[in-house]
Formats: structure tokens, C-alpha cells, sequence
């Protein structure tokens, strides 16, 4: 299996407690990614924290597509429980517009925070339902007819982030990619693969795989970028209330990429082999703008031309 493709998931990392200056800052670093040759530029979803001011994603996404021009952008992921469908059938057909067909939804029902579902009304089992029900419709539902949308919605690459053997079957029968966190285990990416390919009569899913990364010259110095950012995402975690991978930084560690170039580019390879990723969007371990675009620059620079060798 080849290497994965190379995206940078995008958190508009607010170490400063700004989140005007973390947000300006991060479409800087989304338009270098751009430039530098990135494959795909996601951004993530957040609600609620201070440390990623991400809850306006839609508009996020709308501003992502003006100051890039070459890669995919896409969400990772959106919650479309939360949203009225057929304005959520709008903005997304205008978003495939301005982006020129680089725009893919990454999407998932928010069941893994009940907290925020609660504060909307919802079950998740209704969430299910409601991203399952704008899926299965989406675009035809609102493309033609009394209840047509404009602009018209237009077909775009799904990717499901769903741990629920449902969603993961429904995935395999419609032909959905699949979305794995930065938390994500070997063992629970692997049963998620396994019961897509059940239900898509054999095909393995498309694959985008998150991981926190920092590439460097030698390990210490990849160590004592990444370590620092690793515990304080820990702490994060166990006060939201995460899981128990999330909160513990040793864990994350063994899953993040760190290490000197030569060792990142051989953990990258084998996301492929031992996952099954077909897409590894990395999430630079620093909130610091000049260290964060310093380890996207060294993903394109040093690691990507080792993936082939």
C-alpha cells in the first residue's frame, strides 16, 4: 500500500486566550499549507473551548476557501444534527461553488459529546438519526422540485467519523470514507475497517487518520516540542471529561508522530499498513505560530520526499 496522502488539520490553536489574533493567525498558516503543497486542509468542529475557537465552521470554511487555491478543504467534522438540513443543503452547495470542487464533508453526530447534544435538545440517538436521514437525502432531497434549494446542491466526498456499528455498515453500503481521531488506536481503527468492508461487500473504506506530529532534526528537540503540548492537551481532556486515551499523555504520545524526519516519514508509511489510512491529516504539536508553520514546513520538506524512497 502507498503512502498516505499529506493534510493539516486546522484547530486555530488560542494559546493567548485571543480568539480574534488565533484565528486570524491560523488562515495564515491554512494559505502556507496551501502554498507549501498540502493535499487536504480540514478544519475541526468545536463548541464551547477557548482553546479552539472553531464553532462558526461554515463561515470558517467559506473564508478557507478564498485564501487557498490548490488543496482540498473540508471539515473534520461537521455536526449536522445541529443545523437545519435544507439551509445546511445551502450552505454547503455554496461552498462547493467557491471552492471550485475542492470542498469534501467530513461529518458525525456529536454522540461522543453528549453535553453539547443535551444543550440542542438531543439524544444521540436522534443524532444519529438526523445525520443518517441528511446523508441518505443529501443532495437529491433539496435539488430539484417545491423545496428546491439554490444554488442546487452537488455531490461531494462524504467521510463518516462513527465508532457505532450501524453507522460504520451504513458507511460501507453507501461508499462513505471513514474518520479516525488523533486518539484512535490501532485495535479500534481496525474494527471499524473490518465491519465497513463487511457491509461494502468487500471494498476497504478511504481513510482519513488524524495524528499530532512534530518533525525535527533530531529526537530531543521533536520531544521537547511535542511533550509540553501533549500534557496540556491531556489536561484539556480530563477536564471536559474525554476518554481515556485522550487523558493520558503518554498514550498520545505513542500515537502522535515525533521524532527525527527519517523516523516521522517511517511512522507516516506504515499509517497505511497498520491502519489502513489512505489520508493522515497531522496536527502540529504546538500552539506557538512560528513553531506550528516551522513542523508543517518540515512535513513537505524533509519528510515528504523520504515517503517514497
Amino acid at each position: 500500500m502507498g503512502a498516505p496522502q499529506l493534510g493539516y488539520l486546522a484547530l486555530s490553536e488560542n494559546p493567548t486566550d485571543e480568539a480574534g489574533r488565533a484565528l486570524v493567525r491560523q488562515f495564515v498558516l491554512a494559505r502556507e499549507a496551501d502554498r507549501m503543497g498540502y493535499d487536504d486542509i480540514w478544519l475541526a468542529e468545536h463548541h464551547g473551548e477557548s482553546a479552539w475557537p472553531q464553532a462558526g465552521v461554515l463561515s470558517l470554511l467559506g473564508h478557507l476557501s478564498a485564501v487557498t487555491s490548490k488543496a482540498r478543504i473540508g471539515s473534520l467534522p461537521l455536526l449536522p444534527a445541529l443545523r437545519d438540513p435544507a439551509l445546511l443543503a445551502e450552505e454547503l452547495a455554496t461552498l462547493a461553488l467557491l471552492s471550485k470542487g475542492r470542498f469534501q464533508l467530513g461529518v458525525a453526530s456529536g454522540a461522543a459529546l453528549p453535553g453539547l447534544l443535551q444543550r440542542h435538545g438531543l439524544t444521540a440517538g436522534q443524532a444519529r438519526q438526523a445525520l443518517w436521514h441528511f446523508l441518505r437525502h443529501w443532495p437529491a432531497a433539496w435539488a430539484e422540485g417545491p423545496q428546491a434549494v439554490q444554488p442546487a446542491p452537488a455531490p461531494v466526498p462524504v467521510w463518516l467519523a462513527a465508532e457505532d456499528e450501524a453507522s460504520l455498515r451504513l458507511a460501507g453500503e453507501q461508499g462513505w470514507g471513514l474518520v479516525a481521531s488523533a486518539t484512535h488506536t490501532a485495535e479500534r481503527v481496525q474494527r471499524m475497517v473490518r465491519l465497513y468492508t463487511q457491509a461494502s461487500g468487500g471494498q476497504a473504506p478511504r481513510l482519513v487518520l488524524a495524528r499530532f506530529a512534530c518533525s525535527a532534526d533530531t529526537p530531543e528537540e521533536a520531544e521537547a516540542v511535542a511533550r509540553p503540548y501533549l500534557q496540556q492537551r491531556a489536561e484539556r481532556a480530563i477536564r471536559q471529561g474525554w476518554g481515556a486515551t485522550a487523558c493520558d499523555p503518554a498514550a498520545l504520545r505513542a500515537l502522535a508522530l515525533v521524532g527525527r524526519h527519517a523516523e516521522v516519514a517511517e511512522q507516516f508509511k506504515a499509517l497505511a499498513d497498520r491502519y489502513g489510512a489512505t489520508h493522515v491529516a497531522i496536527v502540529p504539536t504546538s500552539g506557538q505560530f512560528d513553531t506550528h508553520k516551522h513542523i508543517l514546513a518540515a512535513f513537505v520538506d524533509e519528510v515528504r520526499p523520504l515517503l517514497d524512497e
